[in-house]
């Protein structure tokens, strides 16, 4: 069996897998060494390769095409992104291949006897007569049929074929794996047919490995499929942005763009096709007016997802039911008076009348936002609105979107707090949340902190789950960065003017003696933060000027290793931001540089290997994806604890938790030495290093700079340049982000 070669650039290599020091069965990723023929590396006659090759065995013949590669600690190794499997033709290279365990109950002695039974004929028998097998002592007729079915199931002919052929097609050995774990022997017939198929129904897929594959099998890139996938994928490109939707004539152009398609006709056709098939959602005649504060810009006709056009209309239902309905208990009249006349103390603190008065709306309005800076006093509003509801008789559920946040909320409210996935009850299955409009919370007051971190999905579910006669009180800072995903709720609910907001201002004198509150505010306003050269020991604010980028990685590496414990912080009490994931002074870079640097290589400490990544015991980790099974969240942070090679487990502690992670799950895991400023939001540290260099100038704005830099809780050390922090201040301009809830909530 051959495949053709994938092109003069790749080096081929032709051998026998002697032995498989990793692999996994999900992806095919392979770490393997292989005997090669003479002259084929410098290496010797042993070699090691890696790449993705779906059941590796011992004894397989393989032919691979890749190219030699240096790894710092494993030395040379050839590493391969397409690959074809031999059928093994001679009595030893089958044996070889039987013994290596591909079929189940065939080990070494009983492969040397089958060969020896049939020789040359062995793989003629096992196709076509398996039953005599039980020529062969101690292999009883029943053994023998099941031997021969796992052999039909496992034969080299059938899967690998499949694989070579979509290989064949323009598709990496990883992504053939994928294809034929989803669609089987029909693989094939489903790329020829529409190979944009994938990247709705194959994980890990998109519309640019589909679009590649398409164009190396000869579909025409105005094929009607290309143009509808095309524009969803661009629509899926605007919600990782933010965007809720996108005006008909924006998407049109971006989709052009995408497409590398001129024929406005053909795209209007595929645009017409998607809405009349249901697949995008359409609202005729929506006012645009993308950033606060400045005038509409005309009407459009705006495209949705379907499911971010339904969010958005439930969540404006949903706030209107509960503005609506009568509250399970008032709070007012005569015992509110007194309060607000009295001393109005929270523990020992006594609120200021700013304070006092976002108290009385929480106790007036069946749904509030309070916001404001840092030091003005939202955690003690927030003490005190607790308090009053409990001794009401109200049940209060406090809930955050990370559980770093979720554990503060608790720590400063002295009661339990949650992250809101597990408040609504996830259901790790169905991937839908328990508790919604037919099984509301059981709560009379729910409470939300860092809800400037809420997407409108996420918002959606939150509000259907309050009961009618409940409150929902939003806390959060809304001059910070908007959510990750798509939509501005905490601002488009401000701005809406339907809503009760309760925004505090006054900072308190303990506070104003901090240099990060205080440059927090100086960030906020639009000026430069101040710090003193050289930095004073007091200092909580220092700048740590340097332009080179590799000498601000040794700076920072000396900083979190040995010079911030001078100031009594322990490694896992810094953190060290940043703008951006790539580039030199980005997150996957830095957590290189940073694991190397606190926790290296050691005989003691076991490692997990997934793809180019190393995960170590003691190491920093954060998911990057929601695990509803482990109740583990995207944001989550913990420390890997243990690492079992044999059983292919890892085990992490998270604040609230424990997860054990198996080692084909471990692309949810990323080293967070080094976090993005965006990975960050809704947690706070007792120390922050914040990178800010002209480098990443694509992703300076204020309010990155103003989040960064209020992440910190006792100490915040810029590592940059002066240019790049002031480009950071003066670019006050917010991510446009196409929502329409506050026009909904207006309306």
């Amino acid at each position: 069996m051959s495949g053709e070669g994938p092109g003069e650039e790749l080096r081929e290599l032709a051998g026998t897998i002697e032995q498989v020091r990793h692999h996994n069965e999900e992806d095919g990723w392979t770490v393997a060494r292989v005997r090669v023929g003479e002259g084929q590396s410098g290496a010797g006659d042993v070699v090691t390769v890696v790449g993705c090759l779906a059941e590796a065995r011992q004894g397989m013949d393989v032919r691979l095409w890749g190219d030699w590669a240096t790894h710092p600690q494993y030395g040379e190794q050839f590493r391969f992104s397409r690959y074809d499997v031999d059928r093994p033709i001679t009595p030893e290279a089958i044996q070889r291949f039987l013994a290596g365990g591909a079929i189940k109950g065939i080990g070494e002695k009983r492969a040397a006897q089958i060969v020896e039974r049939f020789g040359g004929d062995t793989l003629r028998v096992l196709d076509e007569e398996p039953e005599r097998l039980a020529e062969i002592k101690r292999i009883g007729e029943k053994q023998a049929l099941a031997i021969g079915e796992h052999w039909r199931q496992h034969r080299i002919d059938d899967k690998q074929g499949v694989l070579v052929r979509l290989q064949g097609m323009g598709v990496s050995s990883a992504q053939a794996i994928r294809i034929y774990g989803h669609y089987g022997n029909e693989a094939v017939s489903v790329v020829v047919r529409n190979p944009y198929q994938l990247a709705m129904e194959v994980e890990g897929i998109g519309f640019r490995s589909a679009d590649r594959i398409a164009r190396a099998s000869g579909l025409p890139l105005t094929s009607p499929f290309r143009l509808q996938t095309g524009m969803t994928h661009a629509l899926q490109e605007a919600a990782h942005q933010g965007h809720c939707f996108l005006p008909r004539e924006q998407l049109l152009e971006q989709s052009a763009r995408l497409l590398q398609c001129d024929e406005g006709d053909l795209l209007a056709d595929a645009y017409d096709t998607l809405r009349s098939n249901g697949w995008v959602s359409v609202e005729e005649g929506v006012e645009l007016r993308p950033v606060p504060g400045r005038p509409p810009e005309g009407t459009a006709e705006a495209v949705y997802l379907p499911r971010l056009w339904r969010a958005e209309r439930e969540v404006a239902r949903h706030l209107k039911r509960l503005r609506e309905g009568e509250p399970q208990t008032e709070v007012a009249g005569e015992s509110l008076d007194e309060w607000l006349r009295g001393d109005r103390m929270v523990g020992t603190a006594a609120l200021s009348r700013q304070q006092a008065e976002a108290v009385k709306l929480a106790l007036t309005d069946k749904v509030l936002v309070l916001t404001g800076g840092p030091g003005v006093g939202k955690t003690t509003v927030t003490r005190a609105i607790v308090d009053l509801f409990e001794t009401s008789g109200c049940d209060v559920a406090l809930a955050s979107p990370t559980g770093r946040a979720a554990k503060r909320l608790s720590e400063v409210t002295g009661r339990p707090a949650q992250t809101i996935h597990r408040m609504l009850e996830i259901d790790p299955v169905a991937w839908e949340f328990r508790r919604n409009e037919d099984h509301p919370l059981e709560a009379d007051v729910v409470i939300v902190d860092e809800a400037s971190m809420l997407d409108i999905e996420l918002m959606w579910a939150l509000a259907q789950a309050v009961p009618d006669k409940g409150r929902l009180i939003l806390v959060g800072d809304v001059d910070q960065l908007p959510s990750v995903g798509p939509g501005l709720v905490l601002r488009d609910l401000i701005h809406s003017k339907t809503v009760p907001v309760a925004r505090l201002a006054e900072i308190f004198r303990q506070d104003r003696e901090s240099q990060i509150v205080m440059n927090a505010y100086r960030v906020n306003s639009g000026r430069a933060p101040e710090f003193h050269i050289p930095p004073r020991p007091e200092d909580d604010c220092a700048l740590l000027s340097e332009a080179d980028q590799e000498t601000i990685i040794q700076h920072i590496a000396k900083l979190v290793g040995e010079e911030l414990r001078h100031d009594g912080f322990q490694p896992q009490d810094i953190q060290v931001l940043t703008p951006m994931n790539k580039r030199t002074l980005g997150t996957v870079h830095l957590n290189r540089v940073l694991q190397e640097a606190l926790n290296p290589p050691r005989e003691e400490a076991k490692e997990a290997r997934r793809g180019e990544k190393v995960l170590r015991e003691g190491d920093r980790v954060v998911q990057t994806v929601n695990n509803y099974t482990k109740e583990i969240f995207n944001g989550d942070v913990g420390t890997i604890l243990s690492i079992d090679p044999a059983a292919g487990t890892v085990a992490v502690q998270f604040l609230d938790n424990s997860a054990w992670y198996e080692f084909d799950e471990l692309d949810e895991l990323e080293l967070a030495y080094a976090l993005t400023v965006h990975k960050a939001q809704g947690s706070e540290y007792p120390a922050v290093v914040m990178i800010c260099h002209t480098s990443q100038y694509i992703m300076l704005q204020r309010n990155l700079l103003y989040t960064g830099l209020t992440r910190a809780q006792k100490k915040c050390v810029f590592v940059g340049n002066r240019p790049a922090i002031w480009t950071a201040v003066r670019n006050n301009r917010p991510a446009r982000r196409y929502t329409r809830l506050r026009q909904l909530l207006a309306a």
